[in-house]
């Protein structure tokens, strides 16, 4: 009979090895005993696969907010140096939302006149001067960005000692204007705010000096461009000078 093998008569050590290869060559996918492992069915695997996958994904979105914890730890022990280093009373704050139509000219910060706040006081952070308070609720508080036109602050150059006003512009950037023309101003110079005007106190680091250039319209001052020290755009943590 084609196709099979018939062992005749009793059996003999080379019809046992013989039957047993024929048996192994036939059912290559059955355990026998300890030596031949059992394979999985591929619906086994993709499942594994699957888990595996969703762990893997899980670890890393835990390594991520472990990270950003971290970032955010650093941040707030450097506000509370900051804020332990003031000779002035403060008081921390959150930023909680930003100006929908502007967003970098003013943000919201969750303390309000609950927390003793109220207008025209200075916010700040360990980075340098940030603007004013300009509108209160009894749990929030509006700061005008010194990033806006409408925010000024009197200013110093640190190094010339020659006095100015700081404004915000359309862009990112803030300018100093009224600066005497006599002034031998450099490039890096830094500007401080300068205490008058009876809002921002004397000392509180603005930015530093990028671009000098001759006011074209009266040729009377110098107006400068500065880059401001604080980044507007990644706000989260702020002080307020309540005293």
């Amino acid at each position: 009979m084609a196709g099979w093998i018939i062992f005749i008569g009793q059996p003999t050590t080379v019809a046992t090895k013989l039957r047993m290869i024929f048996v192994q060559l036939s059912t290559p996918f059955v355990k026998l005993g300890d030596y031949i492992p059992v394979v999985q069915s591929r619906r086994e695997l993709d499942h594994q696969n699957r888990e595996l996958r969703s762990s893997n994904d899980l670890l890393r979105q835990q390594l991520r907010a472990f990270d950003a914890t971290v970032v955010e730890n650093l941040q707030l022990n450097r506000l509370l140096a900051f804020k332990t280093r003031q000779p002035y009373r403060t008081l921390g704050a959150r930023v909680i939302g930003r100006d929908s139509s502007n967003w970098y000219k003013s943000i919201q910060i969750d303390r309000g006149m609950n927390d003793g706040l109220r207008n025209d006081l200075a916010v700040l952070n360990a980075d340098g001067l940030i603007g004013k308070i300009t509108g209160v609720t009894t749990g929030e508080a509006r700061v005008l960005l010194l990033t806006d036109p409408a925010c000024k602050a009197s200013a110093l150059l640190q190094d010339s000692r020659e006095p100015g006003i700081v404004t915000g512009t359309d862009g990112a950037k803030l300018q100093m204007t009224y600066v005497s023309r006599h002034a031998k101003i450099r490039a890096g110079e830094p500007v401080l705010s300068s205490g008058l005007g009876g809002i921002f106190p004397k000392g509180i680091f603005i930015g530093t000096v990028s671009k000098v250039r001759l006011d074209s319209q009266t040729g009377m001052f110098q107006n400068l461009e500065i880059q401001p020290a604080v980044d507007y755009r990644r706000l989260e943590e702020v002080v307020v000078i309540v005293e």
